[in-house]
């Protein structure tokens, strides 16, 4: 597991364009190899592969439907929604569809699709089955919507650009075939749906109107269109009553006038008015003559002259006759009368007897309204089905095709594949990949270094030397690693606890995001040089002669460890030059308050009587920082007497920090003086220059020139 974590965006990117630069110069012969061999292996494959031609038909799908008549179409057209023409993208490209032009045009027996390779035709493969030349030929086929348009383009692949284009107008024929063959299969499938329909829905009706008839015979509900009905009878009866009752009060008041009359002729002559009756118009008038002639003769004759006498009996003879008639009258009258009462109670009888069947005949009308409703739906289903039925029945042969070809498939002039223009220049680019990558895998190469000696020392070489001095000569003299020099802010004329929180403050304020990274990168450095073990670890930040640099240094470390989410504990020893922060007794952890990190203090009691002093260990120190990432000890200079190797030495890397004026050769030759080589090799020097300004001017971050572990580092300064 590793020993820290850091966030990654914000450390700058390790890739070293200019190492691999010089790695891939190195390597430009595998680099050249490879893209030559790409592009040869490509220049082989167009010269032995076989060009295949791409024929193109396309297919307009015309949403709007022509309406010839007022008939509805059985099967609507496809519409004119996205969903819809994509939907015939896939019919087209389906499995039946293609296996039915895979038929028509004998692909089965199709050489270029049944050959079956070169192991078939040596035999030592199977011959292709029907259902894998069918899927070579389902390859070949693609078809795409051009855009959001309402055209679809139909393309097939083939080795012959006459097969290609006929191939693809067989399927574009088929497609509208197949289209036509369901609007008629449709209109076919509707007609005998709706005959099956039909002839249930006629027995339906005739069973309905039956029970309807049998209804009205049961509870004698006669036709109203005949009279039957009772409502419509009662109707009737009572407009007969009144026109009897009329009658009949005619009657009476006739037989009235008649008995008033009486039986003279006076009352003859208003009987005549009331019924004409030609003996009474005789008889009138024969008594009108003769009693005319017995005036004449009384006013020529005596009263006992016999023609009177004659002239009065005749009269008298008359009177009888007229009072018979007029009696025979008013019985006719009476007869009349009483007819046309009795005519009036029949009527009035009959009524009644109707009423009384209406009144009892609701329920059955409720009964009845509901059978001729359900024979009216029934009847009403069944006419709409019968039209339906003709309507479909003219509609054959009348639908219109909604997909109609725009461009046939045409033979290609210019293969599709292989592209020579395409394939050659990506080639050469994926051969230049290809190298760039195994040249960069395979490494640097290894040269020799220049022997610096002289002509003189060159002879010298020559003669073979002793194994000892051999190897002597071999081993280089070890030295630290190089981690660059800083500029770092600083209060001028102020001691090492300002300056480290005049470093913080600027650390974290807006506009000093480079200086951040830069740290950050230096952490990395220090990371990759540590050796992986259990946490914590131990860096040790002494100075050489500059105790001010290695403050500085140790704060910058502990800042940027942090900012990399670490937990980092700083050890501190008392009695050390530039350690200004206020006395405190006991070992106890606090935070700083200029660098705001964990910091405690060993204090080393005084030698009492002469007796050696017992120092704190390095494992005393890591008791007390077991929850700790990293531990900064904040040694004295390796020329103090206060440098304890027991404790220092041991650390997992030793900062020194050199100031400006301090030699890098000066400081290996101290090192390799007071430690071993493997401690040599667990130290590293870093370059600190305190940068003093007046406090509250803005800083600004600069590199300047710096060097690490041979290759160049990155610079950093900043400015007060």
């Amino acid at each position: 597991m590793k020993p820290f974590s850091m966030d990654e965006r914000t450390l700058p990117p390790l890739f070293d364009v200019g190492a691999a630069w010089t790695i891939l110069w190195q390597r430009r012969m595998t680099v050249l190899a490879c893209t030559c061999a790409v592009f040869l292996a490509t220049v082989a494959y167009l010269a032995v592969a076989k060009p295949s031609y791409t024929a193109t038909a396309s297919v307009m799908i015309d949403p709007r439907d022509l309406h010839a008549t007022n008939l509805n179409n059985v099967l609507p057209g496809i519409g004119s929604d996205s969903a819809a023409i994509a939907s015939q993208v896939f019919v087209i490209e389906s499995r039946d569809l293609l296996m039915k032009v895979f038929e028509s045009e004998n692909i089965e027996s199709d050489p270029e699709f049944s050959g079956g390779g070169l192991l078939s035709r040596v035999g030592l493969a199977a011959h292709p089955t029907r259902d894998s030349i069918f899927k070579s030929f389902q390859r070949g086929v693609t078809v795409e919507r051009a855009g959001l348009t309402y055209v679809i383009d139909v393309n097939f692949v083939s080795r012959y650009p006459d097969k290609a284009a006929r191939i693809a107008n067989a399927i574009v024929d088929r497609y509208k075939a197949g289209l036509s063959g369901e609007r008629e299969t449709a209109n076919s499938d509707v007609n005998s749906l709706l005959a099956t329909k039909i002839d249930a829905l006629q027995k339906n009706v005739g069973d309905a109107e039956q029970e309807v008839g049998d209804f009205k015979v049961t509870h004698q509900i006669l036709d109203a269109s005949a009279g039957g009905t009772l409502q419509s009878q009662i109707d009737k009866l009572t407009d007969q009553l009144i026109t009897a009752r009329s009658d009949a009060d005619q009657a009476k008041d006739k037989y009235a006038q008649a008995m008033a009359a009486g039986t003279s002729p006076a009352g003859l002559a208003k009987l005549s008015e009331i019924l004409s009756s030609e003996a009474t118009v005789k008889l009138r008038e024969n008594y009108n003559q003769r009693a005319a002639d017995l005036a004449n003769y009384e006013a020529m004759y005596q009263p006992r002259h016999p023609m009177i006498k004659r002239l009065r009996s005749e009269l008298d003879r008359m009177q009888d006759l007229m009072a018979v008639e007029a009696q025979r009258i008013t019985r006719e009258l009476k007869a009349k009368s009483d007819l046309a009462g009795q005519n009036v109670s029949a009527l009035q009888a009959k009524l009644d007897n109707l009423r009384q069947k209406l009144e009892g005949s609701d329920a059955a009308q409720v009964q009845l309204r509901q059978l001729e409703a359900k024979a009216k739906a029934a009847r009403t289903v069944l006419d709409d089905f019968l039209k339906r039925a003709e309507e479909t029945s003219q509609m054959q042969g009348l639908q219109l095709q909604e997909a109609r070809v725009i461009s046939a498939a045409a033979p290609p002039v210019q293969p599709t594949w292989p592209k020579p223009l395409l394939l050659l220049p990506v080639s050469a680019v994926l051969g230049l990949i290809i190298g760039c990558g195994l040249a960069l895998v395979r490494g640097p190469k290894n040269r020799p270094e220049e022997d610096p000696t002289t002509p003189l020392r060159r002879s010298l070489l020559d003669v073979e030397p002793r194994k000892d001095t051999l190897t002597e000569i071999a081993k280089p003299e070890p030295v630290p690693v190089s981690l660059g020099e800083y500029r770092l802010p600083g209060v001028a004329g102020a001691g090492a606890y300002l300056s480290i929180r005049a470093m913080r403050r600027r650390f974290f304020q807006t506009g000093n995001e480079a200086f951040s990274r830069d740290v950050l990168q230096l952490i990395r450095r220090i990371i990759l040089h540590l050796t992986e073990h259990p946490k914590p670890y131990v860096l040790l930040i002494s100075p050489l002669h500059t105790p001010l640099a290695a403050r500085l240094a140790g704060a910058m470390v502990g800042i940027g460890l942090q900012q990399a989410e670490q937990n980092v504990l700083v050890v501190e020893f008392d009695g050390q030059p530039g350690l200004e922060a206020p006395a405190r007794n006991g070992n106890g952890v606090f935070v700083s308050g200029a660098s705001g990190l964990r910091t405690i203090v060993y204090n080393r009691p005084a030698p009492e009587n002469g007796e050696s002093v017992t120092r704190p260990g390095l494992d005393d120190i890591l008791a007390d920082a077991g929850t700790f990432d990293f531990v900064l000890l904040m040694g004295p200079s390796i020329v103090d007497s206060n440098w304890d190797p027991a404790l220092f030495a041991e650390a997992d890397l030793m900062l020194f920090a050199l100031s400006p004026t301090e030699e890098t050769a000066e400081v290996a030759n101290m090192l390799r003086q007071r430690l071993d080589a493997d401690q040599i090799g667990r130290s590293a020097t870093l370059a600190i220059t305190p940068e003093h300004v007046e406090t509250g001017r803005s800083q600004v971050v600069r590199p300047i020139r710096s060097s690490g572990d041979g290759e160049q580092s990155d610079r950093m300064s900043a400015r007060g």
